[in-house]
């Protein structure tokens, strides 16, 4: 059996399993063999319903993604029932994204080391042509990456197939029945993969 080299880890799962929640436990123990840097989205609720999302940087730094209805006027692109900022997915993420340090050799330390977080690459975030091609161009580089795609979505997106079936990519598909146990399987096996085991 050929080896191959695995530099993009990718999840995926239906809306609401805890995609989220998964990378942000896995975020938390790979915090202590590299720099992480990135980004997650969270569901924002009112009284109990979710109206929105959040686009959040690792690093704290948080930005409105989508709203259901927003307070202004503004015209935006919408996905489904959801108005998408695409201007404040922008700001928060692309900076994480385009200074994204080049990923060394094993021997260097792991201080030097940067895994990139994008949770996720998906419609709502594709609206965005400079998020699309800096995840390209992150891709081109063989910078490794821990990011959540949808499970499936009516149309193929192609970016989201070609990071899918791409030969340096493993998918794992998250249920609620298997979320728990994924935390330290998917840990364990980015450790192994980009830090020999170390």
């Amino acid at each position: 059996m050929e080896s191959r080299k695995i530099t993009a880890f990718i999840i995926t799962g239906p809306p609401g399993v805890g995609k989220t929640t998964l990378v942000r436990k896995i975020c938390s123990k790979l915090s202590e063999y590299c720099k992480l840097a990135g980004f997650y989205t969270e569901e924002v609720r009112a009284s109990g319903q979710r109206i929105g999302f959040d686009v959040v940087s690792l690093n704290g730094t948080r930005g409105i993604l989508a709203r259901e209805k927003p307070a202004d006027n503004i015209r935006r692109p919408k996905v489904g029932k959801y108005a998408v900022y695409v201007a404040d997915l922008e700001t928060v993420a692309l900076p994480l994204l385009e200074s994204a340090l080049p990923w060394t050799s094993l021997s260097s330390s792991a201080s030097q080391q940067q895994l990139i977080v994008i949770d996720e690459i998906g419609k709502m975030e594709l609206l965005s042509k400079r998020f699309e091609s800096a995840v390209n161009k992150l891709r081109n580089q063989n910078q490794p990456m821990l990011a959540t795609i949808p499970s499936h979505t009516r149309q193929p997106i192609p970016i989201v197939e070609g990071i899918r079936n791409a030969p340096d990519s493993i998918v794992f598909h998250v249920t609620k029945s298997n979320r728990d146990s994924m935390v330290n399987e998917i840990t364990e096996y980015m450790v192994k993969t980009l830090f020999n085991g170390k």
